[in-house]
């Protein structure tokens, strides 16, 4: 199982930054980061506000899942990409506006068909 400071390195290093660095940024000192280091895990504060730096959900941090944004955290439009595509490889600006033209196709379509009863 993967540990928060595993964690809070990794996406320091996504971020271009250091461990010392993010968590002097967001009010915490060199010795607080330090006892993180070696096995101290963070007050819920500290966890909520590194979460939101990050963008990631608190169980990310402490290793209890693998997924960065629980659903409930992406955007209706990543919600659709993934139900739409299955997550499976990237979904190009050019195949989301063909999902898009074709809803509106439909919604048209579904709207005509109404006028006509």
């Amino acid at each position: 199982m993967v540990d928060f400071f595993e964690r809070f390195t990794a996406l320091c290093k996504e971020e271009g930054g250091t461990t010392t660095g993010v968590g002097q940024s967001l009010g915490y000192s060199k010795a607080t980061v330090g006892r993180w280091r070696y096995g101290s895990i963070p007050s819920a504060d500290a966890l909520t506000a590194i979460a939101e730096h990050f963008g990631v959900s608190v169980d990310y941090l402490l290793g209890n899942t693998d997924i960065k944004n629980p659903p409930d955290q992406q955007s209706p439009e990543e919600i659709a990409k993934v139900a739409l595509f299955g997550g499976d490889g990237e979904v190009t600006d050019e195949m989301w506006q063909e999902v898009k033209g074709f809803v509106e196709f439909i919604k048209d379509k579904r709207k005509r068909e109404n006028e006509n009863n």
